[in-house]
């Protein structure tokens, strides 16, 4: 009966894993280094406390690898370098006024290295770093290479955009100030459209949020106050297993689901640092 049980968890705790994970884009191929290991750390860490502290809560071994899943998830959660919305919309705002920047200043006696060069000083803040080191790019490797490298630094599809005209310009192109003036109309335009999206889905993940913490809650102390009672007895052999782990599974899926509605998924970059150089 025990390996039973032990069986059964295992295949609930396997299933959350998947609920969990199937609806997350798959991550780019990276290779690990020390630098990898140390960020898998705190979760690993994290994972098991919270399977620990579930299974000395509980006695469950479904409740130990929920705990610890939930545990890994939250902890991976929280290390996760993101730019929050307001300082991306400040960078490609930057952007933008950078490129009107670039239009006023350009002139046939300077060129666009020239230009780019003359406003590291004057272009707004969110973006100065990267401008500089462009300018000091330009001066010592190609200008195909520093470009593209801009862009990468950037790393948002707006750089792109921007890093197609500098390329464009490179040539001698007649069309330059047009195209610079065209482009920041467009990211203007772009970051209106994010900031509507974002007032809209700022509701939703509160809401999500509320509803995630609540149920974790009200499951925790259903978990801690109510073992003495008869209640939970039915979820202490391999059959009460089983269910619970499809309920745990359920709540899982459900949790992921409603975080990936309330997340903004950006537009691929296209342009690429390798290519062409």
């Amino acid at each position: 009966m025990a390996i039973l049980v032990g069986l059964t968890g295992a295949l609930a705790g396997l299933a959350v894993l998947i609920g969990v994970t199937a609806w997350s884009p798959a991550p780019p191929a990276r290779v690990t280094g020390p630098t990898e290991w140390s960020r898998l750390v705190r979760p690993l860490v994290a994972a098991i406390v919270g399977a620990l502290l579930a299974f000395l809560l509980t006695g469950w071994l479904v409740a130990a690898l929920a705990g610890g899943h939930g545990g890994y998830a939250l902890a991976r959660g929280l290390s996760e370098r993101r730019i929050s919305p307001k300082v991306e919309q400040e960078r490609i705002t930057a952007l933008a006024s950078w490129c009107e920047q670039l239009r006023d200043l350009l002139t046939a006696e300077h060129g666009i290295v020239g230009t780019i060069v003359a406003t590291v000083r004057t272009c707004p803040e969110p973006i100065r770093p990267e401008v500089a080191r462009l300018a000091t790019r330009l001066s010592r490797q190609s200008p195909d290479s520093a470009i593209r490298e801009f862009a990468a630094e950037l790393d948002d599809p707006s750089g792109d955009l921007v890093a197609s005209v500098l390329l464009l310009a490179m040539s001698r192109s007649s069309r330059t100030s047009e195209l610079l003036a065209e482009l920041a109309s467009t990211i203007r335009d772009r970051v209106a459209m994010r900031l509507r999206v974002e007032a809209d889905r700022a509701g939703q993940r509160s809401e999500a949020r509320f509803i995630i913490a609540f149920s974790a809650a009200a499951i925790a102390g259903v978990l801690i106050f109510g073992r003495d009672s008869e209640f939970l007895d039915a979820y202490d052999d391999a059959s009460g297993q089983l269910v619970f782990g499809l309920v745990v599974t359920c709540f899982a899926i459900g949790g992921r689901w409603m975080s990936k509605l309330t997340r903004f998924e950006r537009p691929a970059r296209f342009l690429s640092v390798s290519a062409d150089r």
